[in-house]
């Protein structure tokens, strides 16, 4: 991954994704519409925007540098705006456009107006095992194509898991994503407490085999309704218990206890999807004996959920009445506002990862 390299309030994005034309590097917020917030996160808001000469709808994340800066997330942030720009698969959210302003950096990227995973298990507490398996194998090819690109996601959770208009998902959210390179491990602490792996949370050093760990947590909460592990002292990331094997009710099938016991294994080397051959085994577990990956792949294979979504403005299964992050209490100056050097992007400037790059 290109570095980020600061200067005289400069970041400097060195992998530059060049755009089209004079006209298009000139797109500023003044092309959209803004016409609801529809979330919002540590760093700003998303918004539904309509692209006023296209037209067409948009979700748009809004990011505040002041905020990036006082929080030394600068690298997070730029790590975000290469991955997306160069990842292409039909199950991970699309970046159209990027640009900035003087004090917010801006991420425009598709709509997905079918709620996230969260919203649902709120709804209905837990899912059957059609849901459950058809969610689980979506994002098994997910981690299949990033991994195999050399990209571990580290942030595998409900609220980053969107449903679409036909009912596939759409993961989103690579702020904490890392392009890793093979047989060096990580040691950076991040993601979410409840679904980060024990090796993670030791500092014992780690690799993608972290992301199974967190799709076996993500799994047992789709099937129960809650994560597998709980703190006992709020916001104690030590005192997190790994109490294994995790206990399971008549909710979840034999198949399942069993794909969950081996995707929450503490050894990494043991757990299941890890090695050469490992998403291959993790595919032909049992509990997914009835899943035909490459029409599952293709999108072939028909969701057990279809939002019933009228317009591109029905937002039906999001959250309403979302307060804005109006950044009121921050102390702002002029040095808090970088620079931030080839940031821009345009869509058709996209760089397909394929499935063969190692």
């Amino acid at each position: 991954m290109g570095c980020c390299c600061k200067k005289k309030n400069e970041i400097y994005i060195s992998n530059k994704v060049p755009l089209k034309s004079e006209e298009e590097q000139k797109i500023t917020q003044k092309d959209f519409e803004k016409v609801k917030i529809i979330g919002k996160g540590s760093f700003g808001n998303v918004y539904l925007v309509r692209h006023i000469k296209k037209d067409k709808f948009y979700a748009m994340k809004v990011l505040s540098k002041s905020l990036i800066k006082q929080r030394e997330e600068e690298y997070h942030t730029i790590s975000e705006r290469i991955l997306m720009a160069k990842i292409n698969f039909p199950l991970i959210v699309k970046l159209h456009y990027c640009f900035q302003d003087k004090k917010n950096l801006f991420f425009i990227m598709d709509l997905i107006q079918g709620g996230d995973l969260l919203y649902h298990l709120r709804r209905y507490h837990n899912f059957d095992d059609e849901k459950t398996r058809f969610y689980i194998s979506e994002i098994i090819l997910i981690l299949e194509f990033l991994h195999s690109n050399n990209i571990m996601y580290r942030d595998i959770k409900p609220e980053n898991i969107l449903i679409d208009k036909t009912g596939h998902i759409k993961l989103v959210d690579f702020g904490l994503s890392k392009i890793f390179e093979k047989n060096k491990k990580m040691y950076t602490m991040c993601g979410t407490v409840y679904y980060m792996a024990p090796e993670l949370i030791k500092k014992e050093g780690y690799n993608c085999d972290a992301d199974w760990w967190s799709l076996g947590c993500l799994m047992y909460e789709l099937l129960s309704g809650n994560p597998p592990f709980q703190m006992d002292k709020k916001n104690d990331v030590n005192s997190l218990h790994f109490d294994l094997p995790v206990k399971m009710d008549n909710c979840f099938s034999e198949e399942a206890k069993d794909l969950i016991n081996k995707l929450l294994v503490i050894d990494p080397d043991k757990r299941l999807g890890s090695g050469k051959d490992g998403i291959q085994k993790l595919k032909q577990h049992p509990y997914f004996k009835n899943i035909n990956w490459n029409d599952l792949r293709e999108l072939k294979v028909e969701p057990p959920f279809i939002p019933d979504i009228n317009d591109d403005t029905d937002l039906k299964y999001i959250e309403d009445n979302i307060s804005e992050n109006k950044n009121d209490n921050i102390n702002e100056k002029d040095s808090d506002f970088d620079n931030y050097v080839n940031f821009s992007y345009y869509e058709d400037s996209h760089i397909e990862c394929s499935e063969s790059q190692n």
